[in-house]
């Protein structure tokens, strides 16, 4: 019996929320075991954005804010204060 993405939706509608997580962990790992022999290039403008990027935050480290700074900020604009 082939499997659809209908069964899917299904079994993860039924799944505790807890797990959603795990799962799409999962799927993230099957991803990875089935590109991880794909080679990808990074194009040249992405690297030089890296580049700048990480230039910038060296000589402005006050411009870097904490994980936990950024979740405040993510949760105060999802709840619109």
């Amino acid at each position: 019996m082939e499997v659809t993405l209908k069964d899917i939706e299904n079994n993860l509608e039924t799944l505790p929320k807890e797990f959603l997580n795990q799962v799409n962990d999962f799927i993230d790992f099957l991803k990875y075991k089935l590109f991880k022999h794909v080679e990808y290039e990074v194009p040249e403008w992405q690297k030089d954005e890296v580049k700048r990027r990480v230039k910038y935050a060296q000589e402005h480290p006050e411009s870097l804010i904490s994980e936990s700074e950024m979740d405040n900020y993510l949760n105060d604009l999802e709840s619109g204060n």
